[in-house]
């Protein structure tokens, strides 16, 4: 199973969910990867990674953007996952983030997300269209995107919209009453994700 972490992270911010889908006998790996780089970059470096690995990863968990460069990767490397394949998407703007295209209007913002709007956060990755997914999205609107006046719609984990982790392709979408962040650090999340992987 592969754990990709969301903008401005690294594998850390996956280290609490790892450990709870360890303890019910998977075997997490969290994959790092650069998020001011395009997802489509980062996509062709995780697929570089799950070439040279000797048993393929059969699951992939992600948060935030970690989501798009899942969506980059079945894109261009559909033998990247299986029939058997499950995805667990926590909070990842599939629609875009009205955040980080607001952010985009000023020069310090488009620095801070640099690659990640390219085909990524500013509304135009792929379409998803991996079966067996299931997307959990935050509704506690506790975070920087409310700073940001008109940004936002309502309801939202505080950085990304639920409108925004909506597509039609998705098997299962719920809405849990956590943060963004907190989707990385609820027993909820982890106990939801647990069922949807162990699932028949």
């Amino acid at each position: 199973m592969v754990l990709l972490h969301g903008l401005w992270m690294g594998r850390w911010a996956m280290w609490p969910l790892a450990h709870s889908l360890k303890r019910a006998g998977f075997d997490p790996v969290r994959f790092d990867y650069p998020t001011r780089s395009t997802p489509a970059e980062n996509a062709e470096r995780l697929a570089h990674w799950l070439a040279d690995q000797p048993d393929r990863p059969r699951h992939f968990v992600a948060h935030s953007l970690g989501g798009l460069v899942l969506a980059h990767l079945f894109a261009r490397h559909p033998e990247a996952r299986s029939t058997a394949t499950r995805v667990v998407l926590l909070g990842s703007p599939l629609a875009g983030s009205g955040v980080a295209r607001r952010m985009a209007e000023t020069r310090l913002g488009r620095w801070l997300l640099d690659g990640s709007l390219v085909d990524g956060l500013a509304g135009t990755p792929p379409e998803w269209a991996t079966p067996n997914t299931l997307m959990l999205a935050g509704t506690r609107p506790f975070g920087p995107g409310r700073l940001l006046r008109g940004a936002l719609e309502s309801p939202s984990d505080g950085t990304v919209a639920v409108n925004e982790t909506r597509t039609t392709a998705l098997t299962t979408h719920e809405c849990v009453p956590v943060s963004h962040f907190g989707l990385l650090l609820s027993p909820q999340v982890a106990q939801r994700s647990l069922a949807f992987l162990l699932a028949d």
